[in-house]
């Protein structure tokens, strides 16, 4: 892997990691202000449900590549490797496609929210909804690159399946 492709993967994750921190903390707080000081943090459940729509769009397309999407592979999987490669092309596609009509119409969606604030965080909805078109551009920069043009794909050890054994 590249230099570039390698920093896009490290910011992307720490993106998502000091996301899920923030969720963290606030999610703490939250319950701290509640019945501690007894009072409400009005702010705080939409600050994590928008952060996480943000970290779930921006991180989809590392998942993708890392093949942790549900797949449901079983009749493809036992086709003649040539046929299989015509299956994946043409997902590939059609999720393309799908990809395409997700960023266009995301696009026109965030816009058309621009003058719409968020209730407690008084920021423009724009923010909030332009994660749509982001998500879709980069899980469509990770499909292409995986299926139509081979690079990118990440290989991962799984040894969770191993867990149950060892435990007994």
């Amino acid at each position: 892997m590249s230099k570039l492709w390698r920093a896009y993967i490290a910011a992307i994750e720490a993106f998502c990691f000091a996301g899920i921190g923030a969720i963290l903390v606030i999610g703490t707080m939250q319950v701290v202000w509640r019945y501690v000081f007894n009072s409400s943090l009005f702010w705080s459940e939409e600050a994590m449900r928008y952060l996480m729509i943000w970290i779930v769009m921006a991180g989809a397309g590392i998942s993708y590549s890392r093949g942790q999407f549900l797949g449901m592979r079983l009749a493809v999987d036992r086709l003649p490797a040539g046929l299989r490669r015509l299956f994946d092309l043409v997902g590939a596609a059609l999720m393309l496609v799908f990809l395409a009509v997700l960023l266009w119409f995301g696009t026109k969606f965030a816009w058309m929210t621009r003058f719409q604030t968020a209730t407690a965080l008084g920021i423009s909805m724009f923010w909030v909804h332009i994660a749509i078109t982001l998500g879709a551009a980069l899980l469509a920069l990770h499909v292409a690159l995986n299926e139509i043009f081979g690079v990118a794909r990440e290989t991962t050890t799984d040894h969770h399946h191993d867990d149950a054994g060892e435990a007994a």
